[in-house]
């Protein structure tokens, strides 16, 4: 069956998504210089201090986790998480440049275990899959203290009623990388179902691409808003 009708299953396929990514994985940072900007406003708005703990999901090739670790460092830790063996390597030596406070695991993120800590904060940066895997949000909600702060970038899906031209555009791009395309109106929407609270603050790559910041589950009532350099 043809990616293009594969993609309207409502759950991801992980074996599909490993192949996707072992096939781009070599030439995957030359394919996202359009999103750094994005990527980067993201990791400004989790307001990291040091000692936090910050996971980083699905994180590809890692080309975020030495910003992270600085945040983090001298006592906190950046955690990637990535299933595909050839780009986690990738971000593995990323993370032994970045010093101590970087590391990576070449896993699933429904499979990440659970050594009795807590994250801070979630970055979460072109992970439609994971975003549409009950499982996945399951996993996250337990590994995130309450209230832990996330930041979200992805693909979104424009109103169909005139939003067709750049849509269409969309899911043809994104057919290398993502295996469903359920909720692309609102990918996050299985993180609200679950009690996080999620905004969209910008659009960009025109309306085909979203940045949404929140809190997990847990937060304490009228928490004060929140913006790059906030604070927690």
């Amino acid at each position: 069956m043809s990616p293009l009708f594969e993609n309207f299953r409502p759950l991801p396929d992980r074996p599909r998504a490993l192949a996707h990514y072992r096939r781009v994985a070599a030439g995957y940072d030359a394919s996202c210089s359009r999103i750094e900007p994005i990527r980067a406003e993201a990791i400004a708005w989790l307001s990291l201090a040091p000692g936090e703990r910050v996971l980083d999901v699905a994180c590809g090739t890692g080309a975020t986790l030495p910003q992270l670790a600085r945040a983090v460092a001298p006592h906190g830790e950046a955690v990637g998480v990535e299933l595909c063996p050839e780009m986690a390597e990738q971000a593995r030596r990323r993370a032994d440049a970045a010093g101590p406070h970087a590391r990576v695991l070449a896993r699933a993120v429904e499979d990440l275990p659970d050594d009795g800590r807590r994250f801070d904060a979630l970055l979460m940066c072109w992970t439609h899959d994971v975003l549409q895997s009950p499982p996945a949000m399951d996993r996250l909600v337990a590994l995130a203290r309450p209230g832990a702060r996330i930041a979200i970038a992805g693909m979104i899906a424009l109103p169909w009623a005139w939003g067709w031209p750049v849509n269409a555009v969309t899911l043809w791009r994104s057919r290398h990388y993502a295996t469903t395309w359920a909720n692309l109106d609102r990918p996050f929407r299985g993180l609200e179902a679950r009690g996080a609270t999620v905004r969209v603050v910008r659009r960009a790559l025109w309306g085909s691409a979203y940045l949404a910041v929140g809190r997990m589950p847990g937060a304490p009532a009228g928490a004060p808003p929140r913006g790059p350099g906030a604070g927690a």
